[in-house]
């Protein structure tokens, strides 16, 4: 799935105070687990994941970043 990085930081900053995460990867065709978020420094977020083959993935993301990314 293509999506820009400044959509998948916004999507993960809108839960942020949330105390339900229903629907939080419902967006996402392909099966992930043990989703983490981590705060970087200046703003940005990384995204930590395990693909359907038990690989961990790695995703930074940012506000105003318009590169287009396949995640997962």
């Amino acid at each position: 799935m293509k999506i820009r990085r400044s959509q998948l930081y916004e999507h993960i900053k809108s839960y942020e105070c949330k105390g339900d995460f229903d629907g939080f990867l419902g967006f996402i065709d392909a099966p992930i687990r043990d989703v983490r978020i981590i705060r970087l420094p200046e703003g940005r977020i990384r995204v930590r994941y395990l693909d359907q083959c038990s690989n961990i993935q790695r995703v930074d993301v940012g506000p105003g970043e318009e590169e287009e990314i396949d995640f997962p």
